[in-house]
C-alpha cells in the first residue's frame, strides 16, 4: 500500500490511519463528528483529491454501512448578512470538510450559520430542522442523544464547538440569544426564508473560553482518548460524557470555562 503522508522520517499509509482509528475505539456503527486540522499531520504525498480521499475512505471503512460520518461545514452566512446557499456557500472550517460535502451520498443541513455535512445510516436524524443553532434537534443535540463521538483530527486544542451547545443548556450569563434571519437556497435552487437563534457571546463581558480548562474536564473524566498520527494526534471524545461532566461544572460555576 502506497504512503499518502510524510511526517519527519516516517511515511504513513491508509492502513496506518485505519489502525489508529481502531486503536481509538472507533468501530462499525459509530456516529462520528470530525473536526479537522490536517496541515498539522505532515506533508501530503498524493494529489489534493487523492490525499483528502484517503481520510474519508478510512473513516467510512471503519464505520461500515451502519455508521454515520458528520463534518462541520460552518459558513456563518446569516452573521454576515449573506444568503446560505447549500451547494455554493463554502465551508470556512477546513479543506477536508469542504471536500467531504461533495462526496457521494452526503447531504448538508439547513443551519445558515453552523451547517454540517452528513453521510450514513442516521443521516435523516441529523438533518432535522431547528430554531436555535445549538438547541433542540441541532446536530450537537442529536449527537448527544445518540451518544456519538467527537473526533479531533490533527489537533488537541481545536474543535470544541460542542461546548457552545452545553453553554446554551446551562444558560451561561455571558451569552445571550440573538436572532438572525435571511434566505436559504436549497439543492434544487429553491429559496425560502429562515429565522434562527444563536446564543452569542456578550462582547462587553469576559466571554473568552479557555480551551485548556475544557480539556482538563474531559481528561479528569477519562474522556480524552488520544493516539499519535504523523506529526500530530487524533482525539476521540464521547459526546454524552462531554455534556454530563461539563454541564455539571457549569451549573456549579457558570464562569468556570472562561479565561482568568
Amino acid at each position: 500500500m502506497n504512503p499518502f503522508l510524510k511526517a519527519k522520517d516516517k511515511d504513513y499509509t491508509k492502513k496506518d490511519l485505519i489502525i489508529t482509528l481502531e486503536k481509538l475505539g472507533i468501530k462499525k456503527g459509530d456516529i462520528l463528528c470530525v473536526h479537522t486540522e490536517l496541515f498539522n499531520f505532515g506533508f501530503p504525498l498524493l494529489s489534493k483529491k487523492e490525499y483528502l480521499s484517503i481520510y474519508i475512505e478510512s473513516f467510512l471503512e471503519v464505520l461500515g454501512e451502519s455508521g454515520t460520518l458528520i463534518m462541520p461545514t460552518f459558513t456563518y452566512s446569516f452573521c454576515k448578512n449573506e444568503n446560505y446557499d447549500k451547494l455554493n456557500s463554502k465551508c470556512k472550517v477546513g479543506i477536508l470538510n469542504d471536500f467531504f460535502r461533495f462526496w457521494g451520498g452526503v447531504l448538508r443541513n439547513n443551519d445558515p450559520i453552523f451547517s454540517f455535512a452528513i453521510k450514513g445510516k442516521e443521516q435523516k436524524e441529523f438533518l432535522k430542522d431547528h430554531s436555535s443553532c445549538f438547541g433542540e434537534n441541532s446536530v450537537y443535540d442529536m449527537l448527544y442523544k445518540m451518544e456519538g463521538k467527537i473526533i479531533l483530527l490533527g489537533s488537541e486544542i481545536n474543535g470544541y464547538t460542542f461546548t457552545h451547545f452545553i453553554e446554551e443548556k446551562a444558560q451561561v450569563p455571558y451569552r445571550y440569544f440573538k436572532e438572525f434571519n435571511g434566505k436559504i437556497i436549497d439543492e434544487l435552487g429553491n429559496t425560502f426564508q429562515k429565522n434562527i437563534k444563536y446564543y452569542v457571546r456578550d462582547l462587553n463581558a469576559n466571554s473568552n473560553l479557555d480551551v485548556y480548562k475544557q480539556i482538563a474536564i474531559l481528561k479528569n473524566s477519562n474522556n480524552f482518548k488520544k493516539e499519535k498520527f504523523g506529526n500530530s494526534h487524533i482525539v476521540n471524545i464521547n459526546s454524552k460524557s462531554y455534556l454530563t461532566n461539563t454541564l455539571k461544572k457549569l451549573l456549579d460555576d457558570p464562569y468556570c470555562l472562561l479565561e482568568n
